[in-house]
């Protein structure tokens, strides 16, 4: 990578193909920025979730489990079936 010093001796595309990858990062970088600050979405789900009562949190999360535990199964027996078949 060039540095500011070598770009202002060389020509002026080569600058300006600097300046322009430099803008590129800068939007990169406020666009993941941005992207990691709560919005007001954040606060209002926090908000319903203090106002759902404990048992029916718990039976929620009880029950993505299940869902989770039966696609975890799922993938493992077609895992266990591919290796079966690259192997023939």
């Amino acid at each position: 990578m060039e540095t500011w010093e070598d770009l202002d001796s060389e020509s002026g595309s080569k600058k300006e193909e600097a300046e322009e990858e430099a803008n590129v990062v800068v939007g990169l970088v406020a666009t993941v920025s941005s992207e990691a600050e709560p919005d007001s979405n954040s606060e209002n789900e926090n908000e319903v979730y203090a106002k759902t009562p404990k048992e029916e949190l718990v039976e929620s999360l009880k029950e993505l489990l299940t869902h989770f535990e039966i696609r975890t199964n799922e993938l493992i027996d077609l895992k266990e079936k591919y290796i079966i078949l690259i192997k023939q």
